[in-house]
């Protein structure tokens, strides 16, 4: 379908489709190493940060993600960071309409993936597991390997994990070092195994 992943992110950044761009009217690129990444992290959707810096993960949740991500070895040379859509929705709210979530999936961040075909993937939050995994229970299924299948030579093993906002949310309840345990815990895990530590 594209020549190359250039050509393939220059189409998605056109893309001005749905209801959940015309919004902010801004497609939000995936950052980091574009060309082979060991290592993906998907989010859920972009924030009021991330529209102004046009890139995912910058605000207080990305800062989080990319202090733990940097200290476990993770960086620009190995990891490429995206997110299901990259729109940010209306009032930051994740869209309700599975339809459009799923077309906008299939459109690019399937694509993508089978462009760069990491080993791994972490994904991060309800929404990736559920559309990129066909999963739901966070809590439940977090910090056990699931198996992707990109396409039919291609495998990459996810880690789900909390959302680094959810973790930022319960910081300071009950269960809140809890929660942020595994989700260090759960990122060490896919360093390891990817050789990163």
């Amino acid at each position: 379908m594209y020549g190359s992943y250039v050509e393939f992110e220059e189409a998605k950044l056109k893309c001005s489709g749905c209801e959940v761009w015309s919004c902010h009217k801004k497609v939000i690129p995936s950052d980091g190493c574009k060309l082979c990444p060991k290592i993906m992290v998907i989010g859920e959707a972009p924030g009021k940060d991330e529209i102004i810096e046009g890139k995912p993960f910058v605000g207080k949740a990305g800062q989080l993600l990319r202090r733990v991500l940097r200290v476990n070895g993770f960086d620009e040379s190995n990891t490429i960071i995206s997110n299901i859509i990259p729109c940010r929705p209306e009032n930051n709210k994740f869209p309700k309409n599975d339809s459009i979530v799923r077309n906008c999936f299939d459109l690019w961040l399937a694509v993508e993936i089978g462009i760069v075909k990491p080993e791994y993937i972490i994904t991060l939050g309800a929404q990736p597991l559920k559309f990129l995994l066909g999963m739901k229970g966070i809590t439940k299924q977090r910090g056990q390997w699931v198996d992707y299948r990109v396409d039919g030579d291609h495998t990459a093993k996810c880690m789900p994990t909390f959302h680094p906002s959810y973790v930022l949310r319960k910081e300071h309840m009950a269960l809140g070092q809890v929660i942020k345990q595994a989700f260090l815990d759960d990122i060490k895990t896919v360093a390891i195994e990817a050789g990163l530590k």
